[in-house]
């Protein structure tokens, strides 16, 4: 008798030790899971909607304001793009005034000049100046600006792209986590089915009166479900608030009923070329490289733009004048000029020339500080962006392999379990092996979901880091 309580005392120890380990480590990863879910999910917005990963990318580009903006910095440069080449152009000028105008007869001066006539204003004149200037030499500030707003452009275009390029790696961040949410929740689910199922083994063994029934064990049974079903509750708020983001990222309005296409995670199915290829890709292809090139022929463009107020402007020019007033008589005599009653016209060749003593000197300082400026911008791309390719190629191999060995741990792990259990049941194991097969299991099962969503991102953040996304969804 002393024998029988000893080993149901010991029993009765290896059980509660395997409810403490159990409860331990399955709220971890629930609390792991809920806290992961809300800081990936964003926003808010609600009809039943079900697209796939291509449709919420296309819908998240065609509404992001960010690309708009982006957009519209595109036709700034064009803006100036306009104004350059129209300095090819002549510029016209046009006064016309009218007003009061003092009377003037013609014998005031002739046959001899009157030097004591009283001004009577009793009429009124009109005037109109026209000048027109044409640019002939400017030794090359309107070529340099014509280049500088065509490689604006082309920034703003390449920043167009950047933005896109931003957005689909977000989509592509949040349709995955979606997925990976989900897996976890099943896997909450399957441990949860197995505790219900303890419960309704240990209610029975009470309930017949079974030596091995434990009432202390049903309560903490019941108690770690509890725990369990609030954090269900707590992942699926997580996964609806995660939707949310996506669907706010999409333009949707509030109350839309959204779900994805997709109902779990799996492997990337693209076969990753070489490094290299990617390498290449990248310098080709990724919108940095292409902001940094333009935007460097523009800072060069903008320092001879700047060099050239070193040099005076050529142009020719046409000015003609036309006056009229109703009291004042026409005196044709080209050394008496009347400002409200004569008509003229010429044409000159002219130089317009400023002269500082700094100013100009620090314009053109200024202007290749900018541009040095982007040469280490540049040099520092030349380096980040094929560590960036690199690591992302290097994640993505990793996360492959991994889901080969994770897949094949907790498949074992799960034999182990259902082993371990069976025996436990048989009176010929221990809690103390089923504890380390049921800990086993549930974190190679999440291990294995993790190297999935991480081989998801790792492909894409490897098509962010060469550009070859926006390739995708042209």
């Amino acid at each position: 008798m002393v024998g029988d309580k000893s080993q149901k005392s010991e029993v009765k120890g290896q059980k509660n030790s395997l409810f403490v380990i159990s409860y331990s480590l399955l709220s971890f990863y629930l609390l792991m899971i809920g806290g992961w879910l809300i800081d990936t999910a964003y926003a808010n917005d609600n009809q039943k909607i079900v697209l796939s990963l291509d449709q919420c990318i296309k819908k998240a580009v065609e509404v992001s304001p960010e690309i708009g903006e982006s957009r519209y910095e595109e036709e700034v440069y064009k803006s100036k793009k306009l104004q350059a080449d129209s300095a090819d152009y002549p510029q016209i000028e046009v006064l016309a005034i009218a007003g009061p105008s003092p009377e003037a007869k013609r014998e005031y001066i002739s046959p001899s000049i009157n030097t004591s006539v009283a001004t009577t204003i009793n009429g009124i004149f009109g005037s109109a100046d026209v000048t027109l200037i044409q640019p002939i030499y400017t030794f090359g500030k309107i070529s340099s600006f014509k280049q500088a707003a065509s490689s604006g452009i082309r920034v703003a275009k390449a920043g167009v792209d950047k933005r896109t390029s931003d957005i689909i790696l977000r989509t592509k961040e949040l349709y995955y986590s979606i997925l990976m949410a989900k897996d976890m929740r099943n896997l909450i689910l399957e441990v949860k089915d197995d505790l219900v199922e303890s419960i309704k083994k240990a209610e029975k063994q009470i309930e017949i009166g079974s030596p091995w029934a434990d009432e202390i064990n049903l309560f903490k049974l019941r108690t770690f479900l509890g725990e369990v079903d609030r954090n269900l509750n707590e992942t699926e708020k997580g996964i609806a608030l995660a939707k949310d983001a996506l669907l706010t990222s999409m333009g949707f309005s509030r109350g839309t009923d959204f779900d994805i296409a997709d109902t779990s995670l799996t492997p990337e199915k693209k076969i990753p070329e070489d490094v290299s290829v990617y390498m290449r890709n990248s310098i080709e292809l990724r919108s940095e490289f292409v902001q940094l090139k333009e935007g460097l022929k523009a800072r060069n463009a903008l320092i001879d733009a700047e060099k050239s107020n070193y040099y005076p402007q050529l142009f020719v020019g046409l000015k003609a004048s036309v006056a009229g007033a109703t009291n004042r008589d026409k005196v044709d005599n080209p050394y008496i000029y009347d400002p409200l009653n004569h008509a003229y016209g010429a044409v000159f060749i002219g130089i317009k020339w400023s002269i500082d003593f700094g100013i100009t000197e620090g314009r053109v300082k200024e202007a290749r500080a900018e541009y040095h400026k982007l040469i280490e911008k540049k040099r520092f791309a030349d380096e980040a962006i094929p560590f960036q390719v690199r690591r992302a190629y290097l994640d993505m191999k990793e996360s492959e392999k991994n889901i080969v060995e994770t897949e094949k741990a907790y498949k074992n792990a799960r034999k182990w379990l259902i082993a371990a259990i069976a025996n436990f049941d048989m009176g010929i194991g221990d809690a103390k092996e089923v504890a380390d097969a049921a800990m086993a299991y549930i974190q190679m099962k999440a291990n294995n979901i993790r190297s999935i969503y991480n081989h998801r991102m790792s492909f894409a953040n490897l098509l962010y880091a060469t550009g070859m996304d926006i390739q995708e969804i042209k």
